[in-house]
């Protein structure tokens, strides 16, 4: 079962190699949401805050340059969704419709899928199993 998440927090320290983001569930009240951190690199960091930010770049970047060329071949990104955790490593889709509608799931890193669904403003899932893994606290992580 997907279950609605929320990027909750970005937590980028410039001198660490390693950036964290934090999913919540964003259909509860927030005393009994779930949440998660994924750590992730320092230039999908900047992406995600920079898009949060609604800074203009002028230029297509990465993220932007994925977004056109599946808009260009006529087909939409209706959401992302974590699926999994292996070896504490978090894996993800990006769910494109087609130009006739039809799902087509994208393997993708969460970092990326999560810069993608902030640029276009859609649904961020996680997969149950996903939540069902107890991590520590973010505020502990950020130490």
């Amino acid at each position: 079962m997907r279950i609605k998440m929320e990027l909750a927090r970005i937590l980028i320290r410039e001198s660490q190699p390693a950036q964290l983001i934090e999913l919540r569930e964003s259909d509860v009240p927030a005393e009994m949401a779930r949440s998660f951190p994924i750590i992730i690199g320092i230039s999908e960091a900047i992406a995600i805050d920079r898009r949060l930010a609604g800074v203009d770049i002028g230029r297509p970047m990465t993220h932007d340059l994925i977004i056109n060329t599946i808009n260009q071949l006529g087909a939409s990104i209706e959401s992302v969704t974590i699926t999994k955790v292996v070896n504490a490593t978090f894996y993800a889709e990006i769910i494109v419709n087609d130009h006739q509608g039809e799902p087509t799931m994208i393997d993708a890193r969460p970092s990326d899928a999560i810069a993608i669904a902030v640029t276009c403003q859609v649904p961020i899932y996680a997969d149950d199993s996903v939540l069902s893994i107890t991590t520590p606290p973010m505020d502990d992580l950020a130490q």
